[in-house]
């Protein structure tokens, strides 16, 4: 039987969602970027899973697919649940070389372009990131607990949980 306490909410490619405290969040990045942006004080928060860094000039028509409007579309829904955007902190995670070894560099720096975009758009809404895990060559699939903060953090063989709050 199927609880509150066991929801899992799964944030796919070019996607954003918000949940409150028992819920969690999971995604699986290569090199997209997932940012996680939590609200402590009311055990509220969201995650973002982003595939580019910067939109093209003109018409957005989808704002999750990058990473800049993904975490202003975040933090517009996270306020509508009643958050203080002053009370949010971030952690980041992915942009991994998923295609080292291609010869045709255009996928070269995908990984590096997200992360990049991902902090400057955190710092432009002055959201402190308390932890990235970010870069390398393996891809990772992350569960956010809203109950604390906490995250899961799978990555090749590895499994290891995160505490910043």
């Amino acid at each position: 039987m199927n609880t509150l306490e066991d929801t899992v909410i799964h944030v796919g490619v070019s996607e954003w969602k918000a949940a409150k405290s028992p819920a969690k969040l999971r995604t699986t990045l290569g090199s997209c970027v997932g940012i996680i942006l939590y609200d402590k004080t009311k055990k509220i928060g969201g995650l973002c899973h982003a595939l580019l860094d910067e939109p093209p000039p003109g018409k957005i028509v989808n704002r999750g697919k990058y990473a800049k409007t993904a975490i202003e579309e975040l933090i517009k829904e996270l306020e509508k649940m009643g958050i203080d955007k002053k009370n949010l902190t971030a952690k980041i995670f992915g942009g991994a070389s998923m295609f080292q070894n291609n010869s045709n560099n255009i996928f070269q720096n995908i990984g590096e372009k997200n992360v990049q975009a991902a902090r400057e758009t955190l710092k432009k809404h002055q959201i402190p990131i308390l932890f990235e895990d970010v870069g390398g060559h393996n891809g990772r699939t992350i569960t956010f607990f809203l109950e604390d903060g906490r995250v899961l953090l799978r990555s090749g063989a590895t499994e290891k949980y995160i505490y910043k709050t």
